[in-house]
């Protein structure tokens, strides 16, 4: 048995649809915010790092949220000595991670009692360049500039 309805009619009280012009400036707006982010990403890539220098590089900015984490949570930063064990006390990591090359991240602190982690780079040794540029929260150390990022600030003042 077929059942067919008729036409309804719209309620006049019925919202209407948005404006073409208004969709087109919501559209805009995504693209234009689409095109910077993709901008801001070619601007910050830094194509003189290998690719598993760039993978060590986001793994370490990943392991520095967990650093800020802990730090919410307890109201410290762990010590070097503890290096990342206090992390996987409160459940923030399952296991001390390893940097591309298979080697445990370090985790320092500097002077100022700020930390940073560091990965010695493929070689798995202080110092180094190319793929074997040791590399820290900040960027990347070349030509055996070791140290807190102060440190190596200093150094390359030093040296010519």
């Amino acid at each position: 048995m077929s059942h067919e309805h008729a036409p309804t009619q719209q309620q006049t009280g019925a919202p209407e649809r948005p404006s073409r012009v208004g969709q087109v400036i919501v559209a805009g707006v995504i693209v234009l915010a689409t095109a910077g982010a993709f901008g801001i990403a070619a601007l910050t890539f830094d194509k003189s790092l290998s690719p598993l220098q760039r993978q060590a590089r986001a793994e370490i900015r990943g392991l520095e949220g967990y650093f800020k984490s802990f730090h919410r949570i307890t109201g410290r930063f762990p010590s070097q000595a503890e290096n990342f064990y206090p992390l996987l006390q409160v459940g923030l990591l399952k296991e001390v991670p390893n940097d591309p090359w298979g080697r445990p991240y370090q985790y320092r602190m500097s002077d100022e009692g700020k930390g940073y982690i560091m990965s010695y780079g493929s070689d798995g040794l202080p110092g180094g360049s190319g793929d074997a540029a040791d590399l820290i929260s900040g960027g990347v150390l070349n030509n055996a500039i070791v140290g807190t990022p102060e440190q190596q600030e200093a150094a390359k003042g030093e040296h010519p």
